[in-house]
C-alpha cells in the first residue's frame, strides 16, 4: 500500500515537473531570478518582424550641431572626438565679444557624461577651445562656443601661445580662400616607458575624470574657386611650445591624424 502511495507521488512530481517547464517555454510563468530587469521601451513599443537591436543602437559618439560648429563627443574622455566649423573673411568680419561668456555645462548630453567647469578647478590646465570663440559669426554662436563639449584641458603656455598662433594662421588664410574648413581635437598617443613599451598614458582631472589629451589635431580643408579641396594638418603635443616655433615643425598628413584619432576624413575628397 505503502508502495503504491509513493509511485503514485512520483508521477504527480514529474507531471508538475512537465507542466511546469511548458508553461515556461511558452513565456506564461517566470522563474525567480536574482536578475532584476527594469522594463524597455523595447517592451512598451515592440515591433513587428524586427530586432528591437536593429531600431535602438548604442549611441557611441553622438552629433551635437552648435550655432557655428559642430561636435562629435567622446562619452568616456568627456572631451570632442572632433570639433567642425567653417571659416569666411565675413565671420572674421562680425563684431562680437566674450568678456560675459561663462563656461557651461552641455545640456543635450545626459548629467552623468558631461563635463563640468568645476573638473578644472585647480588642475593647472585651460579650458581650451576647439572652435575658438573668436571664429564665430554671431554673438549667439560665441556663446555656445563656451559649451563644455567645445572644451579640452589645454596647457596654458600652449593654449595662450603656439595653439593661438596657429588659431590666428588659420584666420589668415581666408584672405586667400572663400572658404576653411577647419576640424580640430584631441589625441591620446602612445609613449615608451621604461621597460621599452609602448603606452597609452594620460591623466583625468575632476569629479567627472575629464581626460587630458597628449596632443591636439588640426586638419583644414581650403575650398578652391574650382570647388577642389587643398587640405593641410597639424599634429601638436599637449606641452609649453615655443610661439616663435614654425609650424611646419608640427606639420602631418590625414593619414597621420586618421591613424591616431581613428576617424576617417579621406571621405571628404571624394
Amino acid at each position: 500500500m505503502k508502495g503504491k502511495k509513493k509511485k503514485k507521488r512520483r508521477q504527480l512530481r514529474k507531471s508538475y515537473i512537465f507542466f511546469l517547464g511548458v508553461l515556461v517555454g511558452l513565456g506564461l510563468f517566470w522563474l525567480p531570478s536574482e536578475l532584476d530587469f527594469s522594463p524597455t521601451q523595447f517592451e512598451k513599443n515592440p515591433l513587428p518582424n524586427q530586432s528591437v537591436f536593429e531600431k535602438y543602437l548604442p549611441t557611441t559618439s553622438p552629433y551635437i550641431p552648435h550655432r557655428g560648429y559642430i561636435v562629435s563627443y567622446n562619452g568616456r574622455t568627456r572631451n570632442p572626438h572632433w570639433v567642425y566649423h567653417k571659416l569666411t573673411e565675413e565671420v572674421l568680419a562680425k563684431k562680437t565679444n566674450r568678456e560675459d561668456c561663462e563656461f557651461k555645462e552641455d545640456p543635450v548630453l545626459p548629467a552623468h557624461l558631461r563635463a563640468s567647469k568645476y573638473d578644472y578647478n585647480g588642475s593647472g590646465f585651460d579650458r581650451g577651445h576647439m572652435c575658438a570663440a573668436a571664429d564665430c559669426l554671431t554673438q549667439e554662436s560665441v556663446d555656445d562656443s563656451f559649451f563644455m563639449t567645445n572644451v579640452v584641458p589645454q596647457m596654458p603656455s600652449l593654449n595662450r601661445g603656439f595653439w593661438k598662433k596657429l588659431e590666428g594662421h588659420v584666420r589668415a588664410l581666408t584672405k586667400q580662400y572663400s572658404v576653411v574648413h577647419v576640424f580640430s581635437g584631441p589625441l591620446y598617443l602612445s609613449s615608451k616607458g621604461r621597460d621599452g613599451k609602448r603606452y597609452v598614458r594620460y591623466q583625468v582631472i575632476g569629479k567627472n575624470e575629464v581626460a587630458v589629451p597628449t596632443h591636439f589635431f588640426l586638419l583644414l580643408f581650403v575650398q578652391l574657386p574650382t570647388n577642389k579641396l587643398l587640405n593641410k594638418a597639424f599634429i601638436v603635443p599637449n606641452k609649453a611650445i615655443d610661439p616663435k616655433t614654425y609650424f611646419r615643425k608640427y606639420s602631418a598628413t590625414i593619414e597621420d591624424v586618421e591613424r591616431a584619432s581613428g576617424v576617417m576624413f579621406q571621405n571628404i575628397l571624394e
